[in-house]
C-alpha cells in the first residue's frame, strides 16, 4: 500500500506527449507524485505492486485532493467523503462522486511514462453521457458538471434539450409533467443568452425533468394502428371520441397512426388542440400550457421526433379536469352557456382581427 504523501518533484518532460514522472520504485515508496506542468489538470500518479495509475487529482464529488486520499487493491478511497475509485478506469463505486477521469500511464526501463491527454475522446459525447447518468440517478451535481462540460466545449444547447427532452417523456409512465414544461421554458431563456450564461437554466430545467422521472415507472409505448389506409378526418374524429370516453390507450394508438402517415407539424397540433379545446379550461389551463411547451420543444429538437413527445401528452387530455363538469362553473351561474355564443364567433372576431391588422 502506498504511504500516499506527496512528493515535491519536478518532472521532465521527454516527449510531446509523454511526461516523465520519475522511478516506479521511488514514487512506489515515497508515495503519489502530482503532476502539474504540462498537464490540462491537476494529474495523481500512484505505483502500486509496480503498476503505474493516474487520476484526475480533483475529486469528482467536491474537488478534495486525492492524492492526500489512500489506495488499496487498486481502489483509491477518497478521504473526505469516502467515495471509492478502481484506479485503471476512475470509474466510481459510489455513484454520487461521478466517475474521475483516468490518464495513460506506463512502466518503461522502470520509469513511470504518463500521457497527459486522453485520446480519442469526445468531449460532447462524454458530456451527454454524463447528463444521461446525473438525470437517471437524479443526482444534480452530475447533471451540473455535465451542462458546464457541455457549453464549455461548444455543444449545440440542442442537444441538451433533445437528451433531456425524450429521456422526460420516456421514463416518466405518466408522460409529460412540469419538469418538462419548465425545461422547454429555459431553453426559450437560454436562447437569449451566451456561453457560461447558459448554464444555469439548461441546469434547471434538466434536473426538474430529473426530479419528476425518479423513482417512476417508464412509459410503454404503443403503435400506430397497422393500417395503409387512413381517413384523415375519420382518423380525427376517433382521436377526439377516445379522448372525450378518456380512453388513453386509444387516443394514443390514433396519434401514433397520424404520425406514422406522415401528416404535417401542422395537422398534428390541429388534431391535439382540436381535443384539448372540445372542453373548457381543461386542468386550469395546465394541459394547453403543456401542449403548448411541447410545440416549442419540437420545433427545437426536431418534429421527427413528435412519436414519443405528443403521445406523452394523451393522458393529460384523457385525465384532465374539465371545468364545465365542476360545481363552481355551472352553478350558481352556468358560465359554459355565457361563453358559448360568444365561442361560436370567434371565427369571424379572429378574421375581422386579421383584416384589421
Amino acid at each position: 500500500m502506498s504511504k500516499n504523501k506527496p512528493v515535491a518533484q519536478t518532472t521532465k518532460q521527454v516527449a510531446q506527449t509523454t511526461i516523465d514522472v520519475g522511478t516506479a520504485s521511488e514514487i512506489e515508496t515515497g508515495g503519489p507524485v502530482v503532476v502539474t506542468d504540462g498537464t490540462p489538470v491537476p494529474i495523481v500518479v500512484y505505483v502500486q505492486e509496480g503498476k503505474a495509475f493516474a487520476v484526475d487529482n480533483r475529486c469528482p464529488h467536491m474537488g478534495f485532493p486525492l492524492h492526500r486520499g489512500t489506495v488499496k487493491d487498486g481502489i483509491l478511497t477518497c478521504h473526505w467523503h469516502h467515495a471509492r475509485f478502481e484506479m485503471r478506469s476512475g470509474c466510481t463505486f459510489d455513484l454520487f462522486a461521478d466517475d474521475v477521469d483516468a490518464y495513460p500511464v506506463q512502466v518503461r526501463d522502470g520509469r513511470v511514462l504518463l500521457t497527459p491527454t486522453i485520446a480519442g475522446r469526445d468531449a460532447i459525447a462524454a458530456g451527454l453521457r454524463r447528463l444521461q447518468d446525473g438525470m437517471e440517478q437524479n443526482i444534480r451535481l452530475i447533471t451540473a458538471k455535465a451542462v458546464v462540460a457541455l457549453i464549455s466545449a461548444g455543444a449545440d444547447p440542442k442537444q441538451m434539450a433533445r437528451a433531456g427532452g425524450l429521456f422526460g417523456v420516456r421514463r416518466r409512465r405518466d408522460g409529460w409533467a412540469m419538469g418538462m414544461t419548465i425545461m422547454s421554458a429555459m431553453a426559450n431563456v437560454a436562447d437569449h443568452l451566451q456561453g457560461e450564461d447558459r448554464i444555469g437554466p439548461y441546469y434547471h430545467g434538466l434536473t426538474c425533468v430529473a426530479i419528476d422521472c425518479a423513482g417512476q415507472p417508464p412509459r410503454i409505448l404503443l403503435r400506430p394502428l397497422e393500417t395503409d389506409d387512413v381517413d384523415p378526418d375519420a382518423l380525427k374524429r376517433w382521436f377526439r371520441d377516445l379522448v372525450e370516453v378518456r380512453n388513453a390507450d386509444g387516443a394514443e394508438r390514433c396519434l401514433r397512426t397520424a404520425i406514422a402517415d406522415g401528416w404535417s407539424d401542422g395537422r398534428l397540433a390541429d388534431l391535439i388542440v382540436s381535443a384539448a379545446t372540445d372542453h373548457f379550461y381543461l386542468d386550469t389551463g395546465h394541459v394547453v400550457d403543456f401542449i403548448n411547451k411541447a410545440f416549442e420543444l419540437l420545433d427545437r429538437i426536431g418534429w421527427d421526433e413528435a412519436g414519443d413527445v405528443l403521445t406523452s401528452l394523451v393522458g393529460h387530455l384523457c385525465r384532465a379536469q374539465r371545468s364545465e363538469e365542476t360545481n363552481a362553473w355551472r352553478s350558481p351561474v352556468d358560465l359554459k352557456e355565457l361563453l358559448l355564443p360568444r365561442l361560436s364567433q370567434l371565427g369571424q372576431l379572429m378574421a375581422e382581427a386579421n383584416g384589421s391588422t
